[in-house]
């Protein structure tokens, strides 16, 4: 019994100390394995960086809606406030009496009987 676990402790010991990839022929391969090793390494940052662009394309996005909200909001606030003016005039010109209120509406409360 003895021996038979020597004998597996002797091969884990050629395979963990690379024995065995000597004994295969890798150390011979070792540039196309270095080649291939690049290869994926480059791969991956390759990856890393279009999803990182992509991302940022995402967030620039969002700015972009945020700001064409805020450009369409104003360009409404504008034409209403020039609406106003132009209304101001003619009841000015017509001579009317009317002008802008200036305390806020009031709900008026009706008694039920």
């Amino acid at each position: 019994m003895s021996g038979k676990i020597k004998h597996i402790v002797d091969k884990l010991i050629s395979y963990l100390s690379g024995d065995k990839l000597i004994e295969w022929g890798v150390d011979r391969q070792l540039g196309f394995i270095f080649y291939i090793f690049v290869i994926i390494c480059i791969s991956i940052a390759w990856s890393l960086m279009v999803e990182q662009n992509l991302v940022q394309v995402q967030r620039n996005e969002r700015a972009l809606q945020e700001l064409r909200i805020s450009y369409q909001q104003r360009t409404l606030d504008l034409v209403g406030m020039n609406n106003r003016t132009k209304i101001d005039g003619m009841l000015k010109a017509s001579g009317s009496q009317l002008h802008a209120p200036t305390e806020p509406a009031q709900r008026i409360v009706l008694e039920k009987q």
